[in-house]
């Protein structure tokens, strides 16, 4: 399996002939991309082959750049086409307004002996651009021992390959080079399957393996919206002070822009390390995670839905959980499982329902008193986190256990519920509630 990794480097502050060669690219680019998405629509290409069949010959006269940024640019508008069709066959964008590519960003495909048609060569300290044939752009890298050490080092020794190398805007005098990194990865054959239930203060996780009980872990998460709600404090104090006359617009957008990436730097840095923290446990437990495949909760909340008692979520709750970054948690947790050689594996939609709130004996549904869970037909007992993670892997198995699943495995789903129901009484529930430092 393939293991994808983007380091991202800083050039040092680039010369006034550097920008202007640089700003310049990025326009051709942007230009290139819109000229492709009009010919795409025009002609009702959905290829990159078809494209360079009915309009090379007019990029060729309209752009004086080399040969290969069509490629390139070809492929991003063939990328954002499709992205925008899916997007409108869901009813999220609308038919009539097609995309336009806006970004200051240029995504260029990397030289290889394989692949002729690439534009940018990577030489571990500096990246070389081919502008026109004769011309070319060199771009130094600041290398630091983080990627000394996670990257370029296997890079010399061949055990990774650089795919398309990303360049943009950043600041003044210098610009961001994202480069990918890929590595091929030995799938392991795992022991169990680990249930991960992800709610908005803790991350819970429910092992499951042949012929033993269950294993509960609860991980503290709590600092994510206590950040978050600190966050949207200090952004009203700013508002407050700097609305009224004489009103100060620069220097609330500098003070705005300071504390969002202030708040995202710090969300990134406890969700990577929570992310390690239960990576190190499927590690450890040698066991495959399972997801919710959690899809439509922000159109959800986004709508005023009415609650029991008639009353509409409040706007406080509908923010927060817009905020909830899920999606990222469950990102950083996949990619470095597979590290370890674990696949990542995510429950289908339609089996999501209903979690936390059916019974793992019984199957009845009831609902859940606070964080307790009580069957009224059964009487098990138990916390609703640890009856969500264990139907998360429950289920997954029970459809998948002849498929993706070695053959021993039969067994499991029976032995694992017959352990369950000697000690439904009292559920021996392992916790961990670990405060991360994250030196805040």
């Amino acid at each position: 399996m393939k293991l994808v990794s983007s380091a991202r480097f800083v050039t040092p502050p680039l010369t006034r002939r550097k920008r202007e060669w640089l700003s310049k690219l990025l326009d051709q680019f942007a230009e290139s991309v819109n000229f492709c998405i009009q010919r795409c629509l025009a002609h009702g290409i959905t290829s990159r082959a078809g494209l360079h069949h009915i309009a090379y010959g007019e990029w060729r006269s309209k752009f004086s750049i080399a040969t290969h940024w069509f490629h390139s640019a070809g492929q991003v508008a063939t990328q954002t086409l499709r992205s925008w069709r899916r997007l409108c066959h869901q009813g999220s964008a609308d038919p009539k307004k097609p995309p336009v590519y806006e970004a200051l960003t240029m995504r260029l495909e990397i030289w290889t002996e394989k692949n002729s048609t690439g534009i940018c060569w990577f030489f571990g300290n500096s990246i070389q651009i081919r502008v026109r044939r004769g011309e070319y752009l060199w771009l130094p890298l600041v290398v630091t021992k983080h990627h000394e050490l996670m990257y370029m080092r296997d890079w010399r020794e061949g055990k990774k390959r650089v795919g398309e190398i990303t360049i943009s805007r950043f600041r003044k005098d210098r610009a961001n080079v994202w480069v990918p990194f890929k590595r091929e990865v030995k799938v392991k054959s795992a022991e169990g399957v680990c249930g991960i239930d992800v709610n908005e203060r803790s991350i819970n996780l429910c092992i499951l393996k042949s012929s033993q009980e269950p294993k509960f872990i609860r991980l503290d998460c709590s600092k994510l919206p206590a950040i978050k709600h600190a966050s949207q404090l200090k952004r009203k104090s700013i508002q407050k002070k700097l609305d009224v006359p004489p009103q100060h617009p620069l220097q609330k957008q500098r003070l705005k822009a300071k504390y969002h990436r202030r708040e995202r730097n710090r969300m990134n840095q406890l969700m990577h390390v929570v992310s390690k923290k239960v990576a190190g446990i499927l590690s450890r437990e040698k066991v495959e995670p399972v997801f919710e495949s959690l899809t439509n909760i922000r159109q959800s909340m986004r709508s005023k839905r009415k609650s029991k008692n008639g009353k509409a979520l409040r706007k406080d709750m509908r923010r927060r959980l817009n905020q909830w970054p899920f999606h990222k948690f469950q990102f950083y947790t996949e990619y470095k499982t597979l590290r370890s050689g674990y696949q990542t594996h995510y429950l289908p939609h339609e089996q999501v329902r209903g979690t936390s709130s059916t019974c793992p004996i019984c199957g009845a549904r009831n609902k859940p008193n606070g964080r307790m869970f009580s069957c009224k037909v059964c009487g098990f007992k138990a916390s609703r986190h640890f009856v969500g993670a264990y139907n998360i892997a429950a289920r997954w198995l029970t459809k998948n256990v002849g498929s993706h699943v070695p053959p021993e495995w039969r067994q499991m789903q029976p032995m694992v519920d017959g352990a369950v129901l000697q000690a439904k009484s009292s559920v021996k529930v392992q916790k961990t509630r670990d405060k991360f430092a994250t030196g805040f």
